[in-house]
């Protein structure tokens, strides 16, 4: 038995006789168990695993209580994405020390990922609503001994942060109830709820700096521009990358995402012309390394 089965055998047993005890979700019980409150329990953990084991194992947990919950608002950004994103972040921003917010963190993973490419004194914001997310990333940060500020609030609200080098995340995809709120976005509905992606895109693009840049996981229709998102992207931002994905990712085409990366009218880091790339194989080193290539290319023709 490895030491991540080991590991992942341990905490999912002892989270289990917590969720029959108390009758909550898997998630639930996961976000108390990690707490670790018995110091022998957490130093069990941080003396005889490494943090890349701790990791792994956290991803494992993570995939049961999402299974469970059955939740599409709960899945995980997938580890190949993740990756993907994060390379991207690090071919614009190279070993610089930045500034970093998610904005859609759930479980932390997708900066979990970004922490392993950028420069070690680079800092990093979450907002998240959900509070087992909250208390999930605040656990596992805390194993990792990863510096992490974390807000709990809707992230569609005003975030007390400053201006970010990157702001990353996989967007929510869902219509966005608090209409009043919705209200103050230029990008709102016209009547009735608000798509998330579209209020997500303007927040994202709203707290970065004049050279940031905002790289998001957003569903596929964001590619069908209609004439409220045209004049906004004329007047407010740069549509500067989008990276399809392999259809065969998801489940039916209102699932698909793209990786899109946008920036402010004035940004200076990023070329004019827009790149456009397709991922044709998620698990294939070549087509990782062909698109970095061109990528990297496309950063240096400006």
């Amino acid at each position: 038995m490895s030491k991540i089965e080991e590991l992942f055998h341990n905490i999912d047993g002892k989270v289990e006789e917590l969720c029959k005890a108390e009758n909550t979700t898997y998630l639930t019980s996961l976000s108390k168990y990690l707490s670790l409150e018995d110091d022998q329990e957490y130093f069990s953990i941080v003396d005889r695993y490494s943090k890349e084991d701790i990791k792994k194992t956290y991803q494992f947990l993570l995939l049961k209580a999402v299974k469970e919950l059955g939740d599409v608002n709960y899945g995980m950004t997938p580890e190949v994405i993740s990756f993907y994103m994060t390379s991207l972040a690090k071919a614009i921003l190279k070993d610089n020390k930045v500034e970093v917010t998610d904005l859609a963190s759930g479980s932390g993973n997708l900066l979990l990922a970004l922490m392993n490419q950028l420069a070690n004194e680079s800092t990093y914001t979450s907002v998240e609503i959900d509070s087992d997310y909250v208390k999930l990333q605040a656990n596992i940060y805390n194993l990792l001994e990863k510096e992490v500020i974390i807000y709990r609030q809707d992230a569609l609200k005003d975030i007390n942060i400053a201006l970010q080098d990157l702001v990353i995340s996989d967007v929510p995809y869902a219509y966005y109830v608090d209409d009043n709120n919705a209200m103050n976005f230029k990008l709102c509905a016209r009547e009735g709820h608000s798509l998330n992606s579209f209020l997500f895109l303007e927040q994202a693009t709203k707290y970065i700096k004049e050279n940031g840049v905002a790289i998001l996981l957003m569903p596929k229709e964001i590619m069908n521009l209609d004439k409220q998102i045209k004049e906004f992207i004329t007047e407010e931002i740069n549509f500067n990358a989008f990276i399809t994905l392999p259809e065969d990712m998801f489940k039916n085409s209102k699932q698909e995402k793209v990786i899109l990366i946008a920036s402010k009218k004035n940004n200076k880091l990023l070329p004019r012309q827009v790149f456009l790339g397709h991922i044709s194989n998620i698990q294939s080193s070549s087509a990782y390394t062909n698109l970095l290539d061109s990528f990297n290319e496309w950063l240096e023709s400006k």
